[in-house]
Protein backbone atom coordinates (compact mmCIF):
# COMPACT_ATOMS: atom_id res chain seq x y z
CA UNK A 1 0.00 0.00 0.00
CA UNK A 2 1.08 3.27 -0.76
CA UNK A 3 0.31 6.19 1.53
CA UNK A 4 -0.08 9.59 0.04
CA UNK A 5 -0.15 13.15 2.38
CA UNK A 6 -2.64 15.34 1.29
CA UNK A 7 -2.90 19.21 2.37
CA UNK A 8 -4.59 21.94 1.07
CA UNK A 9 -2.93 24.61 2.92
CA UNK A 10 -5.74 25.49 5.06
CA UNK A 11 -4.91 28.38 6.42
CA UNK A 12 -6.47 29.43 10.04
CA UNK A 13 -7.76 33.31 10.63
CA UNK A 14 -5.00 35.23 11.69
CA UNK A 15 -2.34 34.12 9.68
CA UNK A 16 -0.99 34.65 6.48
CA UNK A 17 -1.07 32.49 3.70
CA UNK A 18 2.71 33.05 3.07
CA UNK A 19 3.53 31.61 6.41
CA UNK A 20 1.10 28.49 6.02
CA UNK A 21 2.66 27.85 2.77
CA UNK A 22 5.79 27.93 4.84
CA UNK A 23 4.54 25.64 7.16
CA UNK A 24 3.20 23.46 4.52
CA UNK A 25 6.71 22.81 3.11
CA UNK A 26 8.22 21.74 6.08
CA UNK A 27 5.35 19.27 6.32
CA UNK A 28 6.03 17.84 2.89
CA UNK A 29 9.64 17.44 3.63
CA UNK A 30 9.20 15.79 7.10
CA UNK A 31 7.10 13.16 5.10
CA UNK A 32 9.40 12.54 2.58
CA UNK A 33 12.45 11.79 5.45
CA UNK A 34 9.72 9.38 7.36
CA UNK A 35 8.50 6.96 4.37
CA UNK A 36 5.24 8.58 3.13
CA UNK A 37 5.14 7.79 -0.61
CA UNK A 38 3.54 11.18 -1.98
CA UNK A 39 2.27 14.76 -1.50
CA UNK A 40 -0.75 15.90 -3.20
CA UNK A 41 -3.06 18.95 -3.00
CA UNK A 42 -6.22 20.02 -4.48
CA UNK A 43 -7.09 22.55 -6.87
CA UNK A 44 -9.20 25.02 -5.23
CA UNK A 45 -10.07 28.39 -6.30
CA UNK A 46 -12.01 31.25 -4.61
CA UNK A 47 -12.47 29.10 -1.55
CA UNK A 48 -13.49 30.25 2.08
CA UNK A 49 -11.63 28.54 4.10
CA UNK A 50 -10.41 24.98 3.97
CA UNK A 51 -8.45 25.37 1.11
CA UNK A 52 -5.80 28.03 -0.61
CA UNK A 53 -3.67 26.21 -2.99
CA UNK A 54 -5.01 27.21 -6.27
CA UNK A 55 -1.66 26.27 -8.11
CA UNK A 56 -0.50 22.84 -7.64
CA UNK A 57 1.19 22.93 -10.52
CA UNK A 58 3.39 26.56 -9.26
CA UNK A 59 3.57 24.67 -5.93
CA UNK A 60 4.66 21.15 -7.01
CA UNK A 61 7.95 22.39 -8.68
CA UNK A 62 9.57 23.90 -6.01
CA UNK A 63 8.84 21.27 -4.07
CA UNK A 64 10.03 19.06 -6.34
CA UNK A 65 13.42 20.87 -6.39
CA UNK A 66 13.69 20.51 -2.39
CA UNK A 67 12.94 16.76 -2.24
CA UNK A 68 14.56 13.62 -4.00
CA UNK A 69 12.38 10.67 -3.48
CA UNK A 70 9.01 11.61 -2.48
CA UNK A 71 6.45 11.54 -5.25
CA UNK A 72 3.63 14.20 -6.30
CA UNK A 73 0.13 14.04 -6.86
CA UNK A 74 -2.85 16.09 -8.36
CA UNK A 75 -5.46 16.11 -6.43
CA UNK A 76 -7.36 16.81 -8.35
CA UNK A 77 -6.59 18.66 -11.37
CA UNK A 78 -10.09 19.94 -12.69
CA UNK A 79 -10.92 19.71 -16.37
CA UNK A 80 -13.89 21.60 -17.10
CA UNK A 81 -12.63 22.98 -20.25
CA UNK A 82 -12.97 26.98 -18.80
CA UNK A 83 -11.11 26.04 -15.83
CA UNK A 84 -8.10 24.16 -17.47
CA UNK A 85 -7.72 23.43 -21.56
CA UNK A 86 -6.94 19.74 -21.53
CA UNK A 87 -4.09 20.20 -23.61
CA UNK A 88 -2.49 22.85 -21.28
CA UNK A 89 -2.86 19.97 -18.75
CA UNK A 90 -0.64 17.57 -20.94
CA UNK A 91 2.04 20.18 -21.73
CA UNK A 92 2.13 20.91 -17.91
CA UNK A 93 2.49 17.25 -16.73
CA UNK A 94 5.04 16.50 -19.16
CA UNK A 95 6.84 19.43 -17.38
CA UNK A 96 6.31 18.61 -13.90
CA UNK A 97 7.48 15.21 -14.90
CA UNK A 98 10.69 16.05 -16.21
CA UNK A 99 11.71 18.25 -13.28
CA UNK A 100 10.79 15.60 -10.96
CA UNK A 101 12.60 12.75 -12.77
CA UNK A 102 9.72 10.88 -13.45
CA UNK A 103 7.84 11.73 -10.05
CA UNK A 104 4.31 13.17 -10.94
CA UNK A 105 0.81 11.42 -11.53
CA UNK A 106 -2.54 13.39 -12.68
CA UNK A 107 -5.64 12.80 -10.40
CA UNK A 108 -8.93 14.48 -12.09
CA UNK A 109 -11.93 15.93 -11.61
CA UNK A 110 -14.49 18.34 -12.53
CA UNK A 111 -15.24 20.53 -9.45
CA UNK A 112 -17.48 20.25 -6.29
CA UNK A 113 -17.99 23.62 -5.33
CA UNK A 114 -20.79 25.85 -6.50
CA UNK A 115 -18.08 28.81 -5.52
CA UNK A 116 -15.61 27.61 -7.98
CA UNK A 117 -17.95 26.33 -10.80
CA UNK A 118 -19.93 29.81 -10.44
CA UNK A 119 -16.45 32.08 -10.91
CA UNK A 120 -15.35 30.65 -13.78
CA UNK A 121 -18.77 30.28 -15.43
CA UNK A 122 -18.67 26.25 -15.33
CA UNK A 123 -21.92 24.58 -16.73
CA UNK A 124 -22.38 21.78 -14.05
CA UNK A 125 -24.64 19.67 -16.57
CA UNK A 126 -21.68 19.97 -19.41
CA UNK A 127 -18.42 19.37 -16.60
CA UNK A 128 -18.57 15.75 -16.78
CA UNK A 129 -18.36 15.55 -20.33
CA UNK A 130 -15.77 18.00 -20.38
CA UNK A 131 -13.90 15.75 -18.01
CA UNK A 132 -14.18 12.64 -19.96
CA UNK A 133 -12.52 14.29 -23.51
CA UNK A 134 -10.14 15.91 -21.31
CA UNK A 135 -8.84 12.44 -20.52
CA UNK A 136 -9.21 11.39 -23.48
CA UNK A 137 -7.38 14.22 -24.82
CA UNK A 138 -4.64 14.22 -22.59
CA UNK A 139 -4.18 10.70 -23.12
CA UNK A 140 -3.40 11.07 -26.69
CA UNK A 141 -1.59 13.71 -26.27
CA UNK A 142 0.85 11.56 -23.76
CA UNK A 143 0.42 8.58 -26.48
CA UNK A 144 0.23 9.08 -29.80
CA UNK A 145 2.66 11.33 -31.86
CA UNK A 146 0.84 12.96 -33.36
CA UNK A 147 -2.33 12.76 -31.95
CA UNK A 148 -5.63 14.37 -32.40
CA UNK A 149 -9.03 14.50 -31.23
CA UNK A 150 -12.05 15.44 -32.04
CA UNK A 151 -15.12 15.85 -29.93
CA UNK A 152 -17.84 17.81 -28.80
CA UNK A 153 -15.57 20.37 -26.36
CA UNK A 154 -12.30 19.61 -28.15
CA UNK A 155 -11.44 19.54 -31.36
CA UNK A 156 -7.45 19.46 -32.15
CA UNK A 157 -5.48 18.95 -35.99
CA UNK A 158 -2.72 16.62 -35.93
CA UNK A 159 0.07 17.63 -33.09
CA UNK A 160 2.70 16.57 -31.32
CA UNK A 161 3.16 17.31 -27.56
CA UNK A 162 5.86 19.04 -26.36
CA UNK A 163 7.72 18.47 -24.46
CA UNK A 164 7.55 14.54 -23.58
CA UNK A 165 7.17 13.44 -20.10
CA UNK A 166 9.18 10.63 -18.95
CA UNK A 167 7.36 7.92 -17.39
CA UNK A 168 5.92 5.00 -19.28
CA UNK A 169 4.26 4.72 -21.08
CA UNK A 170 2.94 8.00 -19.59
CA UNK A 171 2.26 9.27 -16.27
CA UNK A 172 -0.15 7.08 -13.79
CA UNK A 173 -3.94 9.03 -14.23
CA UNK A 174 -6.61 8.76 -11.79
CA UNK A 175 -10.01 10.49 -11.14
CA UNK A 176 -12.26 11.37 -8.03
CA UNK A 177 -15.12 8.95 -7.86
CA UNK A 178 -17.35 9.28 -5.40
CA UNK A 179 -20.28 7.16 -7.16
CA UNK A 180 -20.40 3.86 -8.01
CA UNK A 181 -21.01 5.08 -11.90
CA UNK A 182 -17.88 7.20 -11.79
CA UNK A 183 -15.84 4.11 -10.19
CA UNK A 184 -17.61 2.53 -13.45
CA UNK A 185 -16.43 5.13 -15.74
CA UNK A 186 -12.40 4.55 -14.45
CA UNK A 187 -12.65 1.32 -14.62
CA UNK A 188 -13.62 1.12 -18.01
CA UNK A 189 -10.81 3.69 -19.12
CA UNK A 190 -8.39 2.07 -17.44
CA UNK A 191 -7.64 5.11 -14.99
CA UNK A 192 -7.18 4.80 -11.31
CA UNK A 193 -10.32 5.35 -9.13
CA UNK A 194 -9.92 7.86 -6.26
CA UNK A 195 -12.97 6.76 -3.75
CA UNK A 196 -14.36 7.88 -0.60
CA UNK A 197 -14.68 11.18 0.45
CA UNK A 198 -18.47 11.42 1.51
CA UNK A 199 -18.67 10.49 5.31
CA UNK A 200 -21.04 7.36 4.69
CA UNK A 201 -18.95 4.40 6.03
CA UNK A 202 -16.61 1.45 4.90
CA UNK A 203 -19.23 -0.24 3.40
CA UNK A 204 -19.98 1.95 0.74
CA UNK A 205 -16.13 1.85 -0.24
CA UNK A 206 -15.59 -1.99 -0.27
CA UNK A 207 -18.41 -2.15 -2.09
CA UNK A 208 -16.82 1.10 -4.75
CA UNK A 209 -13.42 -1.20 -4.95
CA UNK A 210 -15.40 -4.52 -5.49
CA UNK A 211 -17.27 -2.76 -8.23
CA UNK A 212 -13.94 -1.03 -9.89
CA UNK A 213 -12.06 -4.91 -9.69
CA UNK A 214 -14.97 -6.27 -11.50
CA UNK A 215 -15.19 -3.59 -14.03
CA UNK A 216 -11.56 -3.35 -14.89
CA UNK A 217 -11.77 -7.47 -15.26
CA UNK A 218 -14.29 -7.51 -18.04
CA UNK A 219 -12.93 -4.58 -19.47
CA UNK A 220 -10.71 -4.34 -22.98
CA UNK A 221 -8.98 -0.85 -23.49
CA UNK A 222 -7.48 0.46 -26.69
CA UNK A 223 -4.79 2.36 -24.73
CA UNK A 224 -1.97 0.95 -21.77
CA UNK A 225 -3.99 1.78 -18.90
CA UNK A 226 -2.81 2.96 -14.94
CA UNK A 227 -5.40 1.16 -12.91
CA UNK A 228 -5.04 1.74 -9.28
CA UNK A 229 -7.33 1.36 -6.37
CA UNK A 230 -7.25 4.97 -3.91
CA UNK A 231 -9.24 5.76 -0.85
CA UNK A 232 -9.60 9.02 0.36
CA UNK A 233 -9.59 9.99 4.20
CA UNK A 234 -11.08 13.27 3.46
CA UNK A 235 -11.94 14.36 7.02
CA UNK A 236 -8.03 13.70 8.20
CA UNK A 237 -5.72 11.64 9.83
CA UNK A 238 -4.12 12.54 12.58
CA UNK A 239 -2.08 10.43 14.92
CA UNK A 240 -1.03 11.50 18.46
CA UNK A 241 0.26 9.85 21.55
CA UNK A 242 -2.52 8.23 22.98
CA UNK A 243 -5.77 7.63 21.34
CA UNK A 244 -7.34 10.22 23.48
CA UNK A 245 -5.35 13.21 22.60
CA UNK A 246 -5.28 12.47 18.90
CA UNK A 247 -9.21 12.44 19.73
CA UNK A 248 -9.19 16.02 21.07
CA UNK A 249 -6.59 17.35 19.41
CA UNK A 250 -8.64 15.96 16.45
CA UNK A 251 -12.19 17.30 17.13
CA UNK A 252 -11.93 21.43 15.04
CA UNK A 253 -11.82 19.21 12.38
CA UNK A 254 -15.31 17.85 12.37
CA UNK A 255 -16.44 22.13 11.64
CA UNK A 256 -13.50 21.79 8.57
CA UNK A 257 -15.31 19.20 7.17
CA UNK A 258 -18.79 19.96 7.74
CA UNK A 259 -17.97 23.29 5.81
CA UNK A 260 -16.09 21.83 2.96
CA UNK A 261 -19.07 19.09 2.21
CA UNK A 262 -21.63 22.54 2.41
CA UNK A 263 -21.97 23.10 -1.15
CA UNK A 264 -22.83 19.26 -1.62
CA UNK A 265 -26.16 19.72 -1.19
CA UNK A 266 -26.43 22.49 -3.51
CA UNK A 267 -24.58 20.85 -6.57
CA UNK A 268 -26.64 17.91 -5.76
CA UNK A 269 -29.89 19.73 -6.97
CA UNK A 270 -27.60 21.57 -9.60
CA UNK A 271 -27.50 18.37 -11.96
CA UNK A 272 -28.36 15.00 -12.07
CA UNK A 273 -24.66 14.09 -12.61
CA UNK A 274 -23.56 15.38 -8.49
CA UNK A 275 -27.34 13.85 -7.17
CA UNK A 276 -25.27 11.43 -5.09
CA UNK A 277 -23.95 14.14 -3.14
CA UNK A 278 -26.97 15.00 -1.47
CA UNK A 279 -26.25 11.87 0.87
CA UNK A 280 -24.14 13.52 2.60
CA UNK A 281 -26.83 15.82 4.03
CA UNK A 282 -27.91 12.51 6.35
CA UNK A 283 -24.26 12.46 8.22
CA UNK A 284 -24.57 13.80 11.72
CA UNK A 285 -21.08 15.64 12.27
CA UNK A 286 -21.94 15.54 15.85
CA UNK A 287 -21.47 12.12 16.52
CA UNK A 288 -18.12 11.92 17.20
CA UNK A 289 -18.04 7.92 18.17
CA UNK A 290 -19.64 7.68 14.55
CA UNK A 291 -16.89 10.28 13.06
CA UNK A 292 -14.02 8.92 14.41
CA UNK A 293 -14.73 4.87 14.07
CA UNK A 294 -17.37 3.95 11.63
CA UNK A 295 -17.58 7.01 9.07
CA UNK A 296 -14.78 6.12 7.06
CA UNK A 297 -13.82 10.21 7.20
CA UNK A 298 -11.34 9.91 9.50
CA UNK A 299 -8.60 8.12 10.67
CA UNK A 300 -7.67 9.22 14.45
CA UNK A 301 -5.16 8.11 17.19
CA UNK A 302 -2.04 6.60 18.55
CA UNK A 303 0.02 4.62 16.27
CA UNK A 304 -1.82 1.34 17.26
CA UNK A 305 -4.93 2.13 16.38
CA UNK A 306 -3.92 3.90 13.23
CA UNK A 307 -2.48 0.81 12.45
CA UNK A 308 -5.84 -0.83 13.23
CA UNK A 309 -7.88 1.44 11.20
CA UNK A 310 -4.79 0.91 7.70
CA UNK A 311 -5.21 -2.72 8.00
CA UNK A 312 -8.62 -2.76 7.33
CA UNK A 313 -7.77 -0.51 4.34
CA UNK A 314 -5.20 -3.14 3.48
CA UNK A 315 -7.88 -6.11 4.18
CA UNK A 316 -9.90 -4.54 1.16
CA UNK A 317 -6.79 -4.48 -1.11
CA UNK A 318 -6.72 -0.93 -0.72
CA UNK A 319 -3.32 -0.13 -3.25
CA UNK A 320 -2.86 3.36 -2.29
CA UNK A 321 -4.32 5.65 1.13
CA UNK A 322 -4.91 9.07 0.59
CA UNK A 323 -4.74 10.61 4.05
CA UNK A 324 -5.87 14.52 4.69
CA UNK A 325 -3.29 16.13 7.36
CA UNK A 326 -4.42 19.59 7.36
CA UNK A 327 -6.55 21.87 9.51
CA UNK A 328 -4.73 21.65 12.57
CA UNK A 329 -2.01 23.54 14.30
CA UNK A 330 1.84 23.00 12.94
CA UNK A 331 3.43 21.71 15.28
CA UNK A 332 0.03 18.54 15.99
CA UNK A 333 0.45 18.21 12.24
CA UNK A 334 4.21 17.99 12.21
CA UNK A 335 4.19 15.12 14.85
CA UNK A 336 1.14 13.27 13.39
CA UNK A 337 3.00 12.92 10.03
CA UNK A 338 6.39 11.83 11.93
CA UNK A 339 4.17 9.08 14.48
CA UNK A 340 2.64 7.88 11.84
CA UNK A 341 5.67 7.82 9.38
CA UNK A 342 7.73 6.24 12.33
CA UNK A 343 5.50 3.58 13.60
CA UNK A 344 2.62 3.14 11.62
CA UNK A 345 3.85 3.40 7.52
CA UNK A 346 6.85 0.40 8.72
CA UNK A 347 3.99 -2.28 9.63
CA UNK A 348 3.06 -1.99 6.07
CA UNK A 349 5.98 -1.65 4.12
CA UNK A 350 8.80 -3.15 5.86
CA UNK A 351 6.69 -5.26 8.59
CA UNK A 352 9.55 -7.67 9.01
CA UNK A 353 12.25 -5.26 10.03
CA UNK A 354 10.04 -3.61 12.88
CA UNK A 355 11.99 -4.44 16.28
CA UNK A 356 9.19 -6.81 18.48
CA UNK A 357 9.09 -6.50 22.35
CA UNK A 358 11.20 -8.46 24.00
CA UNK A 359 8.37 -11.10 25.72
CA UNK A 360 6.81 -11.63 21.81
CA UNK A 361 10.39 -12.73 20.73
CA UNK A 362 11.12 -14.99 23.99
CA UNK A 363 7.55 -16.57 23.39
CA UNK A 364 8.33 -17.66 19.53
CA UNK A 365 11.70 -19.01 20.53
CA UNK A 366 10.25 -21.08 23.17
CA UNK A 367 7.52 -22.18 20.81
CA UNK A 368 9.96 -23.11 18.10
CA UNK A 369 12.20 -25.44 20.77
CA UNK A 370 10.18 -28.62 20.69
CA UNK A 371 10.45 -28.58 16.74
CA UNK A 372 14.42 -27.90 16.82
CA UNK A 373 15.11 -30.25 19.30
CA UNK A 374 13.11 -33.02 17.36
CA UNK A 375 15.20 -32.06 14.81
CA UNK A 376 18.08 -32.48 16.46
CA UNK A 377 17.63 -35.71 17.83
CA UNK A 378 16.91 -37.03 14.01
CA UNK A 379 19.87 -35.42 12.87
CA UNK A 380 22.34 -37.48 15.86
CA UNK A 381 20.48 -40.66 14.91
CA UNK A 382 21.08 -40.49 11.22
CA UNK A 383 24.24 -40.09 11.59
CA UNK A 384 25.77 -42.24 14.43
CA UNK A 385 29.42 -43.38 13.99
CA UNK A 386 29.61 -46.44 12.06
CA UNK A 387 31.05 -48.81 15.05
CA UNK A 388 28.09 -47.33 17.29
CA UNK A 389 25.55 -48.96 15.02
CA UNK A 390 27.30 -52.22 15.37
Amino acid sequence: MDFILMSEGDTPVGLTHEHRYRELIEEVLLAEQVGFDAFGSSEQHVAIGTATVSAPEVLYPYLMALTSRIRFIHLVTLLPTRMNHALRVAERIATEDILSNGRIELGTGRGNTTLALRAFEVDPTENKSQWREGIELIRRAFLDDPFSFVGEHYKVPPRSLVPKPLQTPCPPISVAAGSPSSVETAAKMGIGAIMGGFYLGYDLVENMLKLYDETLAAATHDYPITPRKMVLVSGGMHCAETTALAREQARPLFEMSKLSTDAFGRLAKLSQDYAYMGAVNDVDFSDEEYLFERSQGFLVGDPEHCIEHVQRYADMGVESLVLRVDSLPHDQLMRSIELFGKYVIPRFKHPRNVVRPADDVLAGIRAARPAHEEALRRFQSENKPAEAVR
